[in-house]
């Protein structure tokens, strides 16, 4: 078993919005049933600002924060989980309690008593971090750490939302609003999953990139509901809403979808929007919130990974080493890059 090193560096946000810390921690022992992962990559995401905003709420700040990593397991805390050590690990950022209820269901991402890496305990913005064995999927063979880090979160939280929560089926019509780092690969899953895919975004470069990553049609949303309709072929089956924080884009969700559509938001906005039941019950539409995403489901795109199905490589071309975690939240912030993979070479440059 390797040595267990003393300090390790990780990236602190305090809680009243000053700079990130660049610091260096003591470094714990995992106990029976836990790992010490050496982090390869994380990605940053915009759940990362959001909780550098207080989103999450006073009690998650100061944390360091990261949710979507990768990484190497240096150490166990039970002889019997030595087989892990070694082992390229993808980390699932959710631990509910061992009884869970929602858990055994195959619903691991939601119900009572979630704590959530990055958020509720500290997460991968740092050299080494502490899991639970049960939190870790065996990568097999290794891959590209930033690719595995990615398909965390940026590919399993549209492929959980369309596959568990959507109910996408093969011939359906999609429509993705928003073409950002989880809004362009609905796109792909979408053409991955025999849908014909409508792509729903602002700028010229997010819409020619939705081409590139399989969308039949794409369309503006500022174009108006009745275009996107048109657009997409007079019915649209599935609506992926990936628009954070915009109301209006709530709106034009349920908007476009067509007969029996099923309307699914991942982002996150805390404002009202207007909805009459009349217009549920006459399209018979549903509306669906869908959270995160389950271990089964970074199994599933990794593997797409893996034989090509699915790709990284617009996620992944700009990467930082951890000390420059703060100006990886400012490009993404700015919408310089759909997501920056920190990596723990610190000798490594930005990779743009």
């Amino acid at each position: 078993m390797t040595a267990i090193p003393t300090t390790g560096a990780a990236v602190v946000m305090p809680p009243d919005g000053g700079p990130l810390q660049f610091v260096q921690r003591p470094v714990d022992s995992p106990a029976a049933g836990e790992a010490l992962i050496r982090i390869q990559a994380c990605g940053v995401c915009g759940s990362d600002a959001f909780l550098q905003d207080g989103g999450f709420g006073p009690a998650s700040l100061p944390r360091v924060p990261g949710h979507e990593a990768a990484g190497v397991v240096i150490a166990v805390g039970d002889p019997t989980d030595e087989p892990w050590v070694g082992r390229q690990v993808a980390l699932y950022y959710i631990e509910g309690p061992p009884d869970s209820a929602w858990g055994r269901a195959g619903h691991e991402n939601v119900g009572p008593g979630i704590r959530r890496m990055g958020v509720d305990v500290d997460g991968a913005f740092a050299e080494y971090i502490v899991r639970s064995i049960r939190t870790l999927i065996a990568v097999e063979p290794p891959l590209d750490p930033a690719a595995v880090a990615v398909a965390t979160d940026a590919l399993a939280t549209p492929y959980h939302a369309l596959t568990a929560v959507g109910g996408l089926a093969a011939g359906e019509t999609l429509a993705v609003v928003g073409l950002g780092g989880i809004g362009s690969n609905a796109v792909q899953i979408g053409r991955h999953l025999g849908a014909t895919v409508v792509a729903v975004g602002r700028g010229e470069a997010k819409l020619a990139q939705a081409r590139e990553l399989g969308a039949h049609v794409t369309a503006h949303s500022s174009d108006g509901a009745e275009a996107i309709i048109a657009a997409a072929g007079g019915q649209i089956d599935v609506v992926l809403q990936c628009v954070g924080e915009n109301t209006a884009m709530d709106r034009l969700a349920i908007d476009i979808a067509g007969y029996r559509g099923r309307v699914v938001f991942i982002a996150v906005s805390q404002e009202d929007f207007p909805v009459r039941a009349t217009e549920l019950i006459w399209r018979e539409l549903s509306l669906k919130g869908s959270r995160g995403f389950t271990r089964r489901d970074i199994e599933d795109v990794l593997a797409l990974v893996a034989s090509g199905a699915l790709t990284t490589d617009h996620l992944t071309r700009h990467r930082r080493p951890l000390r420059e975690a703060a100006e990886a939240i400012a490009d993404l912030r700015a919408g310089a890059v759909l997501r920056t993979v920190l990596t723990m070479d610190q000798n490594e440059g930005d990779g743009q």
